[in-house]
């Protein structure tokens, strides 16, 4: 069941990716010679609109050709449907297409994953979210979901607060109030990644808004969507660095690492979260395409914005060798993360 939710998902994010070329194309007078669901070899084809539907035999992902997108193929020079043909704005929004489209079905992800669960919203309560095995807190008898009142009789409303007070008593044991009293050890020197009691908290709570008002998961959507590529930016920009620097980059993972991600969110959290996980990739999925790679959409924009700059077309013989030279670059680059995944996994 995991691998089948996992190749669904996945193949989503690619159709959408290509859908979004395949609309921009539409918008601007370009042919779309084929879009097919999975990749070749086809298994069959339909030609509806000028477009070839196709049916292919490996089930993952898609594709959109355009007429004159193969920069080598004379007969696409004077034809006025080709993509070689349009103005670099035009180019521009069918390369970018498939980017606005990730981040609209992240939008639209996050915004149906937070309209049936609720709306983050804060509190002036601290409630306990996760508790470490083990722990001070479990062995207190302290349950998720409590919602902790004061601490040796202070009242606290933030998790900051919480935590300063905490502090105080290392070493030491203090009075929490939830629901009921608990006399917790506040250990001095906690295993790495727990924190004093064992707790982690939060002062946020899932609303779940009304009908009427739609709108505050529109928003919440949206401010997830601009998260997410907050830190996948910082953390794309950090690992571009490192290889720079000759630092080879560490948990990367392909397709093998993302399988066991959403079988572990499955299991252990529902589908509703590997729906929301899949919002991230998609995120994900957009920065990476945008980056200024050849072969990626990014590397595309370049030579649009060279026919911006000076008015004319770069070689396309150039543009295809350097497109090509990228792709194999990307794959070779996906096979070493694959084989290390393998690698990993064999190893556990």
């Amino acid at each position: 069941m995991d691998i089948l939710i996992f190749v669904i998902a996945l193949s989503v994010l690619v159709l959408v990716h290509e859908f979004g070329h395949f609309f921009a194309a539409k918008l601007t007078g370009v042919k779309v010679e084929e879009f097919g669901l999975g990749l070749p070899p086809m298994i069959v084809g339909k030609k509806f609109g000028g477009t070839l539907w196709s049916l292919n035999w490996l089930p993952i992902g898609g594709f959109c050709k355009l007429e004159g997108e193969d920069l080598t193929d004379k007969k696409y020079l004077k034809s006025k449907s080709s993509f070689l043909n349009k103005n670099p704005w035009q180019k521009a929004l069918i390369v970018l297409g498939g980017v606005l489209m990730n981040l609209v079905l992240a939008v639209v992800i996050f915004t149906t994953v937070y309209s049936i669960l609720g709306v983050p919203t804060e509190t002036d309560q601290v409630k306990i979210v996760e508790i470490n095995k083990n722990s001070p807190a479990e062995k207190a008898g302290l349950k998720i979901g409590d919602w902790v009142r004061s601490i040796n009789g202070v009242v606290v409303k933030t998790p900051s607060q919480l935590t300063n007070e905490v502090l105080k008593y290392k070493g030491k044991t203090v009075i929490l109030m939830t629901d009921k009293q608990a006399v917790i050890e506040v250990r001095a020197n906690p295993p790495a990644g727990e924190g004093s009691m064992g707790v982690a908290i939060s002062n946020t709570e899932m609303v779940k808004p009304k009908w009427f008002e739609f709108y505050k998961g529109i928003g919440a959507g949206f401010k997830e969507a601009y998260f997410w590529g907050k830190i996948i930016a910082t953390g794309v920009g950090q690992m571009i660095g490192g290889l720079v620097m000759g630092k080879v980059p560490k948990d990367v993972s392909g397709p093998i690492g993302m399988y066991e991600a959403t079988s572990s969110i499955n299991k252990n959290q529902g589908l509703l979260a590997v729906i929301h996980f899949f919002g991230i990739v998609s995120v994900n999925l957009a920065i990476v395409n945008v980056l200024p790679f050849p072969a990626l959409d990014g590397g595309r924009i370049i030579f649009v914005v060279y026919e911006m700059i000076t008015k004319k077309r770069a070689n396309q013989k150039f543009e295809a060798l350097v497109n090509n030279i990228g792709m194999l670059i990307l794959l070779s680059m996906i096979l070493l993360i694959t084989a290390g995944d393998v690698m990993r996994v064999f190893k556990k």
